[in-house]
């Protein structure tokens, strides 16, 4: 590709303003890169395609407007025009109501906040040199906490893509390029390296994976007249149970694409005794790597499949090895060291470290967004993001309250949204009743349609906002006003595609509420990138926001511990060994009346769950991939949570360094 036509598009706004084709363009070149061996230089053209299609617009409409200086203009009036503006009426009005705009200090989004950063969220803007590019993400990087492990996901280029219409954008296949933007070692080996990976295969994984959302609403598309018929009702759970197992398949097929290097989707140990019996382990490499004369890339590989080694099978060490090196003596030696290694690893580290790891952040194309990735290790805790520099802009935002790889949170107020639509009863009265038992503090609005300004003035100033209902809730707001405001909520959206990335028309770039949430600086956002049962996704939504932030009353019943038929067909909270619970307090004024409190009144229950609350919203959805309390994977793999990792320090103190 012409290097004058690269430098024209890394310069400034260009690939933005052009569009998908300079995505296209971005990406031909950075697998060309790749395939000749300059892996750097292709990674620095991923990250710039990444971040032109989906970040920019939306930052625009946050940025500060300058008013211009009145007498600044003035002075600068050459004498013909200074003559000419003596006599101009209209000029003179003007300039008179600009100074007194700049006087009152007028804000230029009227009641709604301006965002003002201190850095430029590009970091990448001006560069245009491959090498220099990647020196300031290393140093990027460096910034961002410690305990981050920052993986990046991008889909090859495919020239279909520009112009395709929805559904064909995600069936086209392409190479999967899968960059360690900062691992457990960055600090000695800063340099991001990336593999790519590619099958016979890919065509149907790709095919199959587009196809879910359809066949899941084939599979509830059920008249009602027939529901109540046997035959109809054995088939709606027949066709789902095929669902369950097809979802599962693709699952495998996924695993076995990203083979033998799966374990690279693992963040770093927050436990101290097994950090210090890894770094004895990369000693050991680096040994061996030094002896060997292996280059930066394999020796990084090399030591993360030492740290993960407890979730390496025999044949994935055989073939990690096999990869790194064609000398069959070098291969030998680095197998047998895996292989004792993995037989240490039992007196090693104890069984909680698996599960016990620091957040892993995924830097997901939005070509691939619609991948179930949490899936590829269901123990790890994994939040998105549409590209490394709206991380860096959320990071530097919130920086200060980041503390052990979190974003200390204190979740004490909030706000909820349910069924504004007024057809979804029986949500609407589950959903009623969880909030009136465990937050009935909240603001709440049952069953009317919020305006803007109530969204705005009473559930985004919140430090939760909740919404339940049909799709994301953009229905009731315009996303551009989301942009232009500043908010520092965590946002839940359960509703069927509330977190899906979509397209209007022919492709231009795929759209998602949560680009217009990120961009008002929300922290993170729970949401779904799929349809789902109203009654499971209540279960869901209850079982996430039970566990991460505290109940009104101390004494209330663990939500797991509530009897669930109950609360599913009648709304009525009781304990599972038939007694009743708590009941709310009275609503608040902003409730509306269409339907009457179900909770049963009684005697107080003291709590009996120790541990009930997590202060990590990353790893309570871990929980839901983990199918701990809804088995089914069309239940539970739509689940994700973008933006940065929070904790709750109102139900759990902040992150120890175990």
């Amino acid at each position: 590709m012409d290097e004058e036509f690269l430098h024209y598009l890394t310069q400034g706004n260009t690939a933005t303003n052009i569009g998908p084709t300079a995505k296209e363009a971005l990406l031909q070149h950075a697998e060309d890169e790749y395939l000749n061996g300059n892996m750097t230089r292709s990674i620095f053209y991923q990250i710039v395609a990444l971040y032109q299609t989906s970040q920019e617009h939306y930052y625009k409409s946050t940025t500060k407007r300058r008013s211009a200086d009145v007498d600044d203009l003035l002075a600068e009036m050459t004498v013909e025009e200074a003559e000419d503006f003596k006599e101009n009426c209209l000029m003179q009005y003007v300039c008179k109501s600009l100074k007194t705009m700049a006087k009152t200090k007028k804000k230029s989004y009227d009641k709604y906040e301006e965002i003002e950063m201190e850095t430029e969220s590009n970091f990448l803007k001006g560069i245009t040199d491959p090498m220099e590019g990647i020196h300031k993400l290393e140093d990027i990087c460096k910034q961002m906490p410690k305990e981050w492990t920052i993986l990046q996901l991008c889909k090859g280029p495919r020239t279909e893509n520009t112009f395709s219409i929805y559904p064909k954008i995600h069936e086209y296949d392409a190479a999967i390029y899968l960059t360690i933007l900062k691992h457990a070692r960055s600090d000695k080996y800063p340099t991001p390296i990336c593999l790519r990976f590619s099958s016979n295969d890919q065509k149907e994984l790709f095919a199959n994976f587009a196809s879910i959302v359809n066949r899941f609403k084939h599979c509830i598309k059920v008249d009602p007249k027939d529901w109540n018929t046997i035959e109809a009702r054995k088939l709606y759970w027949n066709m789902l149970a095929e669902l369950n197992t097809f979802i599962g398949k693709i699952l495998a097929d996924l695993k076995n694409l990203f083979f033998p290097w799966r374990f690279l989707f693992s963040g770093i140990s927050n436990l101290s005794s097994c950090r210090k019996v890894f770094k004895r382990r990369w000693e050991k490499i680096d040994e061996f790597c030094d002896t060997c004369n292996w280059d930066e890339q394999s020796r990084i590989l090399l030591s993360l499949a030492a740290s993960n080694i407890r979730d390496i099978s025999e044949l994935e060490i055989d073939a990690i090895c096999m990869v790194l090196t064609e000398n069959l003596q070098q291969r030998e030696q680095a197998t047998e060291i895996l292989n004792e290694m993995q037989q240490q690893a039992q007196d090693d580290c104890c069984n909680e470290c698996k599960a016990n790891r620091y957040p892993c952040i995924l830097v997901v194309d939005e070509r691939l967004d619609h991948f179930f990735w949490e899936e590829l290790n269901v123990y790890q805790e994994f939040t998105r993001i549409n590209s490394i520099q709206c991380l860096w802009r959320l990071y530097k935002y919130y920086k200060k309250d980041i503390k052990n790889g979190y974003l200390n949170v204190n979740i004490t107020t909030g706000g909820c949204v349910i069924n504004p639509d007024q057809n979804l009863n029986k949500m609407e009265l589950r959903m009623r009743s969880f909030f009136e038992y465990w937050l009935p503090h909240w603001t709440m609005m049952v069953g009317q349609r919020p305006s803007q300004e109530e969204l705005f003035n009473n559930f985004f100033k919140q430090n939760c906002y909740v919404y339940a209902g049909h799709g994301s809730g953009l229905q009731y707001i315009s996303g551009r006003n989301i942009a232009k405001f500043q908010m520092h909520c965590v946002v839940f959206l359960f509703g069927c595609d509330s977190s899906r990335l979509h397209s209007n028309g022919l492709y231009s770039e795929l759209l998602g509420p949560h680009l217009y949430y990120h961009a008002a600086m929300c922290p993170a956002l729970v949401g779904t990138l799929m349809p789902c049962l109203d009654s499971i996704m209540d279960k869901v939504a209850t079982e996430i926001l039970s566990r991460w932030i505290a109940p009104k009353s101390p004494n209330v019943l663990p939500w797991n511990e509530i009897e669930v038929n109950a609360w599913v067909k009648e709304g009525i909270i009781r304990s599972k060994n038939g007694g009743h619970v708590e009941a709310a307090a009275a609503l608040s004024p902003v409730v509306a009346t269409t339907s009457s409190s179900s909770c049963s009144r009684g005697p107080a229950t003291i709590a009996t769950t120790p541990d009930y609350h997590l202060g990590s919203l990353c790893g309570i959805l871990a929980r839901v991939h983990q199918r701990i309390s809804e088995p089914k994977l069309y239940n539970t793999v739509p689940y994700v949570c973008r933006g940065l990792p929070v904790w709750n320090c109102h139900v759990q103190p902040t992150m120890p360094i175990l």
